[in-house]
């Protein structure tokens, strides 16, 4: 069965010292009662004092230790998209002797990360394509008398009071000088637009 951490031990033997039967000690601590009374009998076999240690347990060590295993964490973090050939080959003073379906099952397993691909997303639905060509189309040709008739928004943080800091719309006349500045370059940017999104719809 699964060996026990040195601290549910401690539990037991002060748990059987202070009287407790084995069933109601199985039942404080979590385990079952033959567990408990395995580490009793230890207890007693070793003359009722020293506190019983789990001897080391025989099997293959880890080919992942810990030390190994926070590289990897820390690395993933930075960058998700790593694959387990890929952390091998990065690190191959930590990971030369361990094969890539090792590591994989160690992010699996030991990690709890979750092996997924990443949706592949347009950078423009169609909607947003259509809405595009049509808001550009419609002001391209504006001229600069349109655009003063314009009220621009624009966003400004506020101290309400002391210690409170807020973030409210603000709306206003633009100044002229900036109304023709943008007058003449917004519809040649409007037109890149239309163009951009135009070639963009032939070559797909």
């Amino acid at each position: 069965g699964k060996e026990l951490g040195r601290d549910t031990i401690v539990a037991i033997i002060t748990l059987y010292k202070e009287g407790y039967k084995c069933k109601d000690i199985a039942t404080r601590v979590g385990i079952g009662v033959r567990q408990v009374q395995k580490w009793i009998k230890k207890f007693r076999d070793g003359g009722g004092e020293d506190i019983p240690t789990p001897k080391p347990r025989s099997g293959r060590p880890r080919k992942i230790q810990n030390r190994t295993s926070k590289v990897i964490k820390r690395q993933l973090d930075k960058n998700p998209t790593l694959t387990a050939r890929k952390l091998k080959e990065n690190n191959p003073a930590l990971l030369q002797d361990v094969s890539v379906r090792c590591i994989s099952d160690h992010l699996l397993k030991d990690l709890q990360y979750r092996s997924c691909c990443a949706k592949v997303l347009p950078l423009l639905s169609a909607k947003n394509v259509r809405d595009r060509i049509a808001f550009s189309k419609k002001y391209k040709d504006w001229t600069l008398e349109d655009w003063e008739q314009v009220l621009w928004s624009d966003e400004s943080t506020f101290v309400v009071s002391s210690g409170c800091r807020s973030k409210r719309d603000i709306w206003d006349n633009i100044i002229p000088q900036h109304v023709e500045k943008l007058a003449r370059c917004i519809p040649q940017r409007l037109e890149k637009v239309i163009k951009l999104i135009e070639e963009n719809r032939l070559a797909n």
